[in-house]
């Protein structure tokens, strides 16, 4: 039973997924395990395999166009669950059970802030309106207009 599997979020491997054990290909050539139906792509593109730790390691297998993990071009280094592999237009991510996501995306983590300019917005409205209201002399006769006005 495979504890790893790659699932496709883009390109010509799009909604498939790939289970695998120990290593697994990703390349142009059909004997590949992942087969990147695209130009650019090398016959033996990129292979992802256990290493003796029980990680994950990922390496460029000499490709001309690169490969990139989280959008950054690598050579070889070691992958999380959650990772993004691009290789040309195919994006792969790498689920992994066993493995803890080194990244969760909080509000800390990917810097979002609380929006006030909504809050800031709105008081002054409420403010401006409630200056505007005491400078005004209000008329019990606009009462009349303003249901004449509806009707």
């Amino acid at each position: 039973m495979s504890v790893y599997k790659l699932k496709g979020t883009s390109g010509s491997v799009i909604n498939q997924s790939f289970p695998f054990g120990n290593s697994i290909v990703l390349g142009s050539a059909e004997s590949c395990d992942v087969h990147l139906n695209e130009t650019g792509v090398a016959p033996r593109h990129a292979e992802i395999c256990l290493v003796e730790d029980d990680s994950l390691m990922l390496k460029d297998l000499d490709s001309s166009t690169g490969t990139l993990l989280n959008g950054e071009p690598v050579i070889e280094t070691f992958l999380a669950s959650g990772d993004e592999i691009r290789i040309g237009t195919n994006r792969l991510m790498l689920q992994a059970p066993g493995l803890r996501p080194e990244r969760i995306l909080t509000a800390d983590v990917i810097g979002t802030t609380k929006r006030r300019w909504p809050r800031i917005v709105g008081w002054g409205i409420v403010l401006g309106t409630a200056t505007s209201l005491a400078v005004i002399e209000f008329k019990p006769e606009w009462f009349d207009f303003l249901r004449s006005l509806a009707n």
